[in-house]
């Protein structure tokens, strides 16, 4: 069983309980305009040119057998309809100005990587979380997955946006110790313009998620002028305030990791603004009045 891969990151404290090892699964079916992956929305592999570190040395032309790269006035330029990300490029960049983002891997060797750490996850309360993109997207190996950390006694999480069939989610509860799964936006039209499609399924997958019993955390990304108002925090926090199982509900303020990597995809990406400590400490009294805020 073999996925595809775009990082593994060890020493994470940011994905759940204690030190974990963050498994980041490419594909995604949402398309948020304030993504910090966007190279995790492809579940192929995709090449990434760091602009700021190309010396226009042309080592990667002649390395590159679909002439997809060239050499003009702007510098050089990808042409992505040839681009087969096969990598030879990123490998022979002398400034590592090319990048491939996503590599496929076998659960085995996923595996190798998780148990370098595995005393770390039992001193610390730890374990495995898997990520994306969209990590139910590969379900069959995330399954896989799962059930390869569990037959080790490491504690598994996931953390899932919830678009997508009840059934894909139900199929994991057994493996899992922990769900962290995004709720973004509230006003359903909003949800469909700035994400990409509606929230309904992902209402009703929290519904049918609380009545599992299995520990959950409910996450909102907090965008300038998307959900930054005390409405959609609030409606939000009171939509989950009595489920069980909920652990507690967390704001993260918006960062602009992504911007830099649309570009360097060749992508034409929407900058934020960033959201102020006194905003979020507002927002956080509105969805403490309901839920338990982190």
């Amino acid at each position: 069983m073999k996925g595809n891969v775009f990082n593994i990151q060890r020493f994470s404290v940011h994905d759940g309980p204690g030190i974990r090892t963050t498994v980041f699964l490419k594909g995604c079916n949402n398309t948020c305009a304030w993504c910090h992956n966007p190279e995790s929305l492809s579940v192929s592999p995709q090449l990434l040119f760091h602009r700021e570190k190309c010396k226009e040395c042309g080592a990667c032309i002649r390395l590159c057998q679909e002439q997809a790269l060239q050499l003009n006035v702007h510098g050089l330029e990808i042409d992505r309809d040839k681009c087969t990300a096969c990598g030879k490029c990123a490998d022979g960049c002398p400034y590592q100005a090319l990048e491939i983002s996503g590599t496929t891997m076998s659960v085995s060797e996923v595996m190798e990587t998780i148990m370098e750490d595995k005393d770390y996850y039992t001193y610390s309360g730890g374990g495995v979380t898997v990520s994306g993109g969209e990590p139910i997207l590969q379900r069959r190996f995330l399954i896989e997955l799962l059930k390869a950390c569990k037959a080790q006694g490491i504690s598994t999480a996931i953390e899932t946006a919830g678009n997508y069939p009840w059934s894909m989610l139900e199929s994991l509860v057994d493996y899992l110790d922990l769900v962290m799964i995004d709720f973004k936006v509230f006003d359903d039209e909003k949800h469909q313009s700035y994400v990409g499609s509606s929230n309904h399924q992902i209402k009703k997958n929290l519904v049918k998620l609380s009545q599992t019993g299995l520990p959950m955390i409910v996450r909102t990304p907090v965008i300038t002028g998307v959900n930054d108002s005390e409405g959609e925090i609030g409606k939000i926090a009171d939509f989950i305030q009595s489920f069980e199982g909920l652990l507690y509900y967390e704001l993260l303020p918006y960062h602009a990791m992504g911007v830099e990597k649309e570009r360097s995809l060749g992508g034409d990406p929407i900058e934020f603004e960033s959201i102020k400590d006194e905003k979020m400490n507002e927002l956080k009294m509105v969805a403490e009045k309901y839920v338990k805020v982190l």
